[in-house]
């Protein structure tokens, strides 16, 4: 049932993504604007924070599963075309449509013959590579799966793993799942691995269909991130009195920006130090190139396998002293952010300003050479290290699987108590997880000159 759900999921989002595309290559700065902005929001909206707000509406559909379904599987559409989106943006096709017209004109074959011209001439390859990438999200996805009543393999594993199942038939049990997402990743490393990433070209389409993709984005930011967040803000009125006469979370927030900041630190550095050394022909970059894609093909299995992975290695004699550590956590989390890092990496690399930069390095050193820097240089990774941060504060599946004793995280305490349904102090509770973040980063953007570079 997962498998079919998550390849109807990527053949939508592709088509979706094919629409959305021509707006965030429009000749207007504002029109691309507000797109990248309605298409990226509802990706990077905690995945609890939506699954806690439709809790309560999947209960109501207990008795019409099917429905529940169909609206949990558009949620996910909704939630992962934006990754469909950005590789057909950065990867368009070798020949324009100019060209492809151009040969259907000189050319009296069937619609078969024009089909499998586009495929030899690499156009397909996008397309393919985006629903690979969209079919492995959907097809490991947890969170909400389990907050809403979905029948889903990762959350039969997770129950049943978590009801006391040995750890060796955990592992048994992923080894059908762990072939399809093998399958997947082989996929999307072949095809982008022999495409340039490049942005596209500026692209227009017509009238319907532009009125389509604005219509998607519009319903995936109202339904995906506004009213679940609305929901939560209104239950946080009515319990902010009971959340301020007893915060208990005040460990399990820090415990989380703990593991967040050593995880994102650690992908962080594997991308920028380890991708650069990665660089040339000599045996050491060969060596450090083996290691990244290695890194890139365990993270992109899942937190759920790839966490239960790492409780089977951390048992044997050379690794147990590390079980009851915030490594296994640490590391674990690292390798998930690693494929994402990749990405943010390569869009740095693709609008960075490397003249204007040279040209801050000649100038007199002074506030405004030191802000103009920070904006060309500096804010680019540092927007790509909060991203990352903020994927791993919200991890649940690795966190529930190997936080150690004493160090519960804030999400896996608020997985557990949403369970129970929908109550004013707990819609506080998550509001005030959400403020944790939002804090340390008007702290690192306030305190920046005395820790950006000069």
């Amino acid at each position: 049932m997962t498998l079919l759900r998550s390849l109807i999921i990527g053949v939508l989002a592709v088509a979706a993504a094919q629409l959305v595309r021509t707006l965030l290559a429009d000749r207007r700065r504002p029109v691309r604007r507000i797109a990248w902005i309605l298409l990226l929001a509802p990706y990077f909206t905690p995945v609890l924070l939506t699954g806690y707000a439709y809790a309560n509406f999947s209960l109501s559909l207990i008795h019409h599963p099917a429905i529940n379904t169909i609206f949990y599987s558009a949620l996910l559409w909704w939630k992962f075309t934006p990754i469909a989106a950005v590789i057909l943006y950065f990867t368009p096709a070798p020949i324009s449509a100019e060209a492809i017209h151009c040969r259907r004109l000189t050319s009296a074959g069937s619609r078969f013959g024009d089909w499998t011209f586009l495929i030899r001439a690499g156009c397909a390859g996008g397309p393919v590579a985006a629903f690979a990438v969209v079919f492995l999200f959907a097809f490991a996805e947890f969170e909400m799966a389990s907050l809403m009543i979905v029948k889903s393999w990762t959350v039969a594993l997770f129950d049943a793993h978590a009801g006391g199942l040995a750890l060796s038939e955990s592992l048994c049990r992923t080894l059908g799942p762990l072939l399809c997402e093998a399958i997947a990743i082989a996929t999307a490393f072949v095809v982008l691995g022999r495409r340039q990433v490049i942005p596209t070209r500026r692209i227009e389409g017509n009238c319907a269909s532009r009125w389509f993709a604005w219509c998607h984005l519009v319903i995936a930011f109202v339904l995906v991130l506004v009213i679940p967040a609305a929901m939560v803000l209104w239950g946080t009125i009515r319990g902010f009195g009971l959340l301020m006469e007893n915060f208990v979370l005040s460990r399990e927030i820090l415990a989380s920006l703990l593991f967040a900041i050593g995880a994102s630190t650690l992908a962080g550095l594997a991308v920028f130090w380890l991708g650069a050394a990665a660089r040339g022909r000599s045996i050491g970059s060969i060596f450090c190139k083996v290691i990244l894609a290695a890194a890139v093909f365990a993270g992109l299995l899942g937190s759920l396998v790839l966490s239960l992975t790492v409780l089977a290695a951390v048992q044997l004699p050379g690794l147990i002293s590390l079980r009851d550590t915030p490594v296994p956590l640490i590391f674990t989390l690292g390798l998930v952010l690693l494929p994402m890092a990749l990405v943010l990496k390569r869009v740095l690399e693709l609008t960075a300003h490397q003249s204007a930069l040279h040209l801050t390095t000649l100038m007199q050193k002074s506030r405004a050479v030191c802000e103009l820097t920070w904006k060309l240089s500096t804010s680019g990774k540092f927007w790509v290290m909060v991203l990352l941060f903020v994927w791993a504060y919200w991890d649940l599946m690795a966190s529930s699987i190997l936080a150690p004793i004493g160090m519960t995280p804030v999400t896996v305490r608020l997985y557990n108590l949403m369970h129970y349904g929908q109550i004013a102090a707990l819609s506080a509770m998550t509001c005030a997880a959400f403020a944790a973040p939002i804090f340390i980063l008007l702290l690192a953007l306030g305190t920046r000159r005395w820790w950006a570079p000069r």
